[in-house]
């Protein structure tokens, strides 16, 4: 008895840690565009049957219809007369949000609390936010004390008059030893090849990557020609990417054609993608990071799911490429792209989190929140992953990238370009 009992305990606990790291989620970004998809119509039709719309009664305020419904009547009466409430969908998760907050920070966020119409009962009962109800806060910053009209600050903004937002101690904060750290030496970061090259500094050109990270240059990449069949690894040629650049207005323009009928259909096919990998287990809780990470491949499955997959086709292949080969070529150049844009601290913002210097501080926050954040910071690597040479393929036509994104404010279709 005690051995099973056990064993279900290491169960329970392994299922916990199950999604304990980033790299757990790399398995979740990767886009097999040639997966099996169901008859659309019959998938969108099956949808609507398993979440109906709720009959209201009536169409607007307006027109309230000259019939009077027996069993409408009933059903409002019940809930006007039913004690239970109906719990709100953020009620859990703002309840947790406020557990982890220090209760000193209640007087801030309490009375804004109080003035969110249709607020939870449970949330504005809770001890220390009950008390703050139409209270102003009693730590205020001292370069705000004896300002004139400082009570007429709209609620939503208290969290400005903090204390520690300033740099300056709580008066109720209770006296501590001062903290001194060891020194240490600091350690010396090496940056990276592509940011030394914009501040002029050296770069080493003896080392060599390990075989394994070798790629060796195909004919095509050498004679700057076309590659004939793009796929994950193969080299970026700068005919590759010139055509890409070439393809962008023919897609939009096709996008914005009959009132935007093809950007329509492309919304609706992108969420039958993701309720049909909610069915399959295959989501993340932000699906859209997947949008971020290889956004043209996502797009290539979406338009399968819109039905438009043959009209997408014979847009890409005006200038030579498969809507597969189009969208391996677009995401090489996408991720080449945003390396080259990167400045010195979003480049050390992506090398903290692919080195899991938030992972302590973020063993700390609550299950589903945790399994989130190591999401988005697999999701942030992934996104700036591409190969050196494909960086420098990119390299002359930077600018020219930068004006087409900028016109089409920074996605091809719904699919993200920059985060």
């Amino acid at each position: 008895m005690l051995k099973s009992f056990l064993l279900s305990l290491c169960g329970i606990l392994l299922a916990f840690r199950a999604y304990a790291l980033p790299n757990d989620y790399a398995k979740y970004f990767k886009v097999d565009m040639d997966m099996e998809i169901p008859d659309i119509y019959e998938y969108a039709k099956n949808l609507k049957k398993k979440h109906p719309a709720y009959d209201k009664g009536y169409i607007s305020r307006f027109r309230m219809g000259n019939t009077f419904n027996k069993s409408f009547s009933k059903i409002i009466k019940y809930y006007g007369l039913s004690e239970s409430r109906i719990k709100a969908r953020y009620e859990d998760d703002l309840l947790e949000l406020i557990g982890m907050l220090p209760k000193e920070m209640y007087q801030y966020i309490g009375p804004m609390l109080h003035e969110v119409p249709g607020m939870s009962e449970k949330i504005l009962n809770l001890p220390g936010i009950k008390e703050t109800k139409n209270q102003f806060p009693q730590d205020v910053a001292e370069k705000f004390k004896g300002m004139e009209g400082l009570e007429n600050l709209s609620p939503a903004l208290y969290f400005v008059l903090m204390p520690s937002i300033w740099g300056e101690t709580p008066t109720n904060a209770p006296d501590m030893p001062e903290e001194r750290p060891a020194k240490k030496p600091r350690p010396r970061v090496e940056l990276p090849d592509f940011l030394k090259e914009k501040i002029g500094l050296p770069v080493k050109t003896a080392e060599k990557a390990p075989a394994s990270a070798a790629r060796v240059a195909t004919v095509e990449q050498k004679l700057g020609l076309r590659t004939l069949n793009p796929s994950l690894t193969s080299p970026l040629t700068s005919a590759d990417v010139k055509d890409y650049i070439d393809t962008i207005d023919l897609i939009m323009d096709w996008a914005m054609q009959d009132n935007m009928r093809n950007y329509s259909k492309l919304i609706h096919g992108g969420a039958l993608l993701d309720a049909w990998e909610a069915e399959h287990n295959t989501a993340l809780s932000q699906n859209m990071l997947k949008d971020v990470v290889n956004p043209c491949q996502r797009l290539v499955l979406k338009t399968r799911f819109s039905g438009v997959y043959g009209e997408f086709a014979m847009l890409t292949a005006q200038k030579g490429f498969t809507p597969e080969g189009w969208a391996y070529t677009c995401d090489k150049t996408i991720k080449a792209f945003r390396v080259l844009e990167a400045t010195p601290s979003s480049a050390y913002a992506v090398r903290f989190h692919r080195n899991g210097y938030y992972n302590e501080h973020i063993k700390k926050l609550p299950q589903r929140w945790q399994q989130e954040m190591y999401a988005l910071e697999e999701a942030i690597s992934r996104m700036h992953r591409v190969f050196k040479d494909d960086i420098e393929t990119v390299r002359p036509y930077q600018k020219e990238l930068r004006q087409k994104y900028i016109k089409y404010d920074n996605v091809i279709l719904n699919a993200p370009i920059i985060y």
